[in-house]
């Protein structure tokens, strides 16, 4: 008698003769490949008469599993449910039970069931694959109501290399008091939760738990998760996280609604909102209430990882966040698409004294950058991160020097937003080069520790980015800021472009310093090379445009209304122009009601928009003009639903000349420091 070996298991007796080993390619079944895979990870008997080393090497492994497994799906269609009567795909869940049915309709009891497990009558475990990626073998649908059941994804990784499992969510109602109710434990490729449409599905876990990873999340898992379909899914995290994948996470569609203790949503490796060969986002929408964390989240912070990132192509995405940021990367935000709705903390309308709820933090929000009070000029900020879109970046060990990552790339996308902390603050550079922003905040707009680049340089174009900041501290802030295209309309209580920062220092948590190379002296730049930006500064010490190094304008069209409307003076810096057009007035932001247009060398209209009345000057480089009182008819509106009338093009009529040089501060100072 021939003996077989298997490996790590018992030694199991066999033919005696080994043509009995080599099956044929067309003998092979998902039977047969449910009762060997049984056999190497629980020891249960193998069929009678199954010729199972597919190899003739002796030994049963997962060689011949896969070989054999092979073989079952080059003799099935490829489209063919799976046939076998105990593989269950259906699971119904109720109060104490639950119901599984095979592709045929036919109930199967869970003793003999080939590809779940279930315990303590509702909780349910798969063991294998729905699909190996390539042939599909009947999703799992699953539906019913249970106030404590579980669906736990277990589906060994060795003996199924390439496989993905796929729940079909069709009007199931679950919950756990003492576990996540969905938790996928191993998978090789991902597990997909498809909502199914016209279906309403809610997962809700308990206030007091924590699972097998010690942790706690209405739907968790250790590997790859996807979502899709257009049904809607309801998920409350009552413990602590919504949704969280320790791998990669995919949000394709569905109406997904996350309601969180604290994270809503957080993939360790990142998050992907949008299928990114998609066309119509119009099925995607995902709806993060964060009661405690962050909205949206991707935490891994290895370097070089080319993790620890999101990114947004499309849909509809609305978060708010009571008690911390809307959207945060520890290392990159790309968002090339979408209608993006933030609100944090208590919105622009915080007018606190940075402590806040009488001095109670938030219980989940740690420490470290980003995340503590930064002591800036804004002495009504929030002493915890209520950022509407930040990244962290990648720091030392001991938190207090820069390393790397931490970018911001917006391509397009119409985003709204209203906190009480920066709108959008990066470790890295920050490039927006796309997207229609409407902005309003108690504190900065546009924050950048590095370079903030806004438009294309020499693309010549005034719509291709559309900023709208109706409320802000300072707008646009950086160490380097290249203004190259696009419309940029601000209201602010301070600065409204900032090179380097000055003494403001609301860079990077608790330490309330830039980065490395970044502090003390003289530094930082601004150049304006392009687009059309308006200013509004406050009255007081405030400047409209404020470079601790040299102001260059090369190209574009510029309203400097602030009681210092340019001001490079700190260090002896100057005001460089070599081309483009501004008009400055020491008016403040009062008063936005004056028309104004811009035209070129040729007397076209170029822009419209409104400011304040205070006696403008000119400055021109490439001939042209500016007047004001006019009228305009026709044109491009731009801003969206910016009240300061800002119009492309037209038909121009009546108005004044803006004549004279105006006044511009450029006072001495000391370096480092704003005047």
């Amino acid at each position: 008698m021939k003996k077989m070996r298997k490996t790590g298991a018992a030694v199991i007796v066999l033919s005696a003769m080994a043509a009995a080993f080599a099956v044929q390619v067309s003998a092979a079944s998902l039977a047969d490949v449910s009762s060997l895979c049984k056999y190497l990870t629980e020891g249960a008997a193998l069929t009678e008469g199954l010729a199972a080393d597919e190899n003739g090497d002796g030994i049963l492994n997962a060689v011949d599993l896969t070989l054999m497994k092979r073989a079952a799906l080059e003799t099935a269609a490829p489209s063919e449910p799976a046939t076998d009567d105990s593989y269950v795909t259906q699971i119904t869940f109720a109060s104490g039970a639950v119901t599984l049915k095979n592709a045929s309709d036919q109930t199967v009891d869970a003793a003999n069931a080939s590809n779940v497990k279930v315990e303590n009558g509702t909780y349910v475990t798969i063991t294998q694959q729905t699909t190996d990626g390539t042939t599909n073998f009947g999703d799992i649908n699953i539906d019913g109501e249970c106030e404590n059941g579980q669906i736990k994804v277990d589906v060994d990784e060795n003996a199924y290399p390439k496989a993905q499992v796929t729940l079909n969510l069709r009007g199931l109602t679950l919950s756990n008091s003492k576990d996540s109710p969905i938790y996928v434990s191993q998978i090789a490729d991902e597990c997909v939760i498809a909502v199914k449409k016209d279906t309403v599905n809610t997962i809700s876990d308990g206030t007091e738990y924590t699972n097998a990873d010690n942790s706690a999340a209405a739907i968790y898992s250790l590997d790859d998760l996807k979502f899709k379909g257009k049904g809607t899914l309801i998920v409350n995290g009552n413990c602590k996280d919504g949704i969280v994948s320790k791998d990669d996470m995919k949000i394709w569609n569905g109406d997904i609604q996350v309601t969180a203790a604290d994270d809503g949503v957080r993939g360790k490796d990142s998050i992907r909102i949008g299928d990114p060969d998609a066309e119509d986002y119009s099925s995607l929408k995902l709806t993060v209430y964060s009661k405690g964390g962050d909205g949206i989240r991707s935490t891994n912070d290895t370097a070089d990882s080319g993790k620890g990132y999101i990114k947004i192509n499309g849909g509809t995405i609305d978060v708010k966040a009571d008690y911390g940021d809307g959207i945060q990367a520890e290392q990159e935000v790309i968002i090339a698409g979408g209608d993006i709705n933030i609100y944090t903390y208590q919105g622009s309308g915080y007018t606190g004294s940075g402590t806040a709820t009488g001095g109670q933090t938030n219980p989940w929000q740690g420490g470290g950058f980003g995340s503590g009070g930064m002591q800036d000029g804004n002495s009504n900020k929030t002493d915890i991160s209520a950022k509407a879109i930040k990244t962290v970046g990648i720091w030392d060990e001991a938190g207090t020097t820069y390393q790397s990552a931490g970018n911001i790339t917006f391509t397009g996308g119409n985003i709204t937003i209203d906190c009480s902390d920066d709108a959008i603050h990066c470790a890295g550079d920050m490039f927006v080069t796309g997207g229609v922003f409407n902005i309003a905040t108690a504190d900065d707009a546009f924050h950048s520790d590095h370079n903030l680049s806004i438009g294309t340089k020499g693309s010549g174009s005034y719509d291709d980015v559309q900023i709208y900041i109706s409320k802000c501290y300072e707008g646009i802030e950086a160490v380097y800021i290249n203004q190259n295209s696009g419309t940029v309309y601000i209201v602010s209580g301070d600065d409204g472009y900032n090179a380097a920062g000055g003494a403001d220092n609301s860079g990077n948590g608790n330490t309330g310093m830039f980065g490395p190379g970044q502090m003390g002296g003289s530094f930082g730049e601004l150049n304006l090379n392009g687009g059309f930006v308006v200013v509004n500064s406050a009255n007081g010490d405030h400047d409209a445009f404020d470079s601790n190094g040299n102001i260059n304008i090369t190209g574009g069209y510029y309203v400097c209304n602030g009681q210092e409307p340019l001001d490079c003076g700190d260090g002896g810096y100057t005001i460089n122009q070599t081309g483009g057009t501004y008009i400055k007035m020491t008016a403040g932001n009062t008063n936005l009601t004056q028309t104004y247009t811009f035209k070129d060398a040729s007397g076209n209209a170029v822009v419209t928009f409104k400011s304040a009345s205070g006696s403008p000057g000119i400055s021109s480089k490439d001939n042209s003009t500016c007047y004001s009182g006019t009228t305009v008819s026709g044109g491009t509106k731009l801003l969206g639903e910016c009240p300061y009338g800002v119009t492309l093009g037209g038909t121009v009529s009546g108005g004044t000349q803006v004549t004279g040089s105006g006044s511009s501060s450029t006072q001495p100072g000391q370096p480092g420091q704003r005047n």
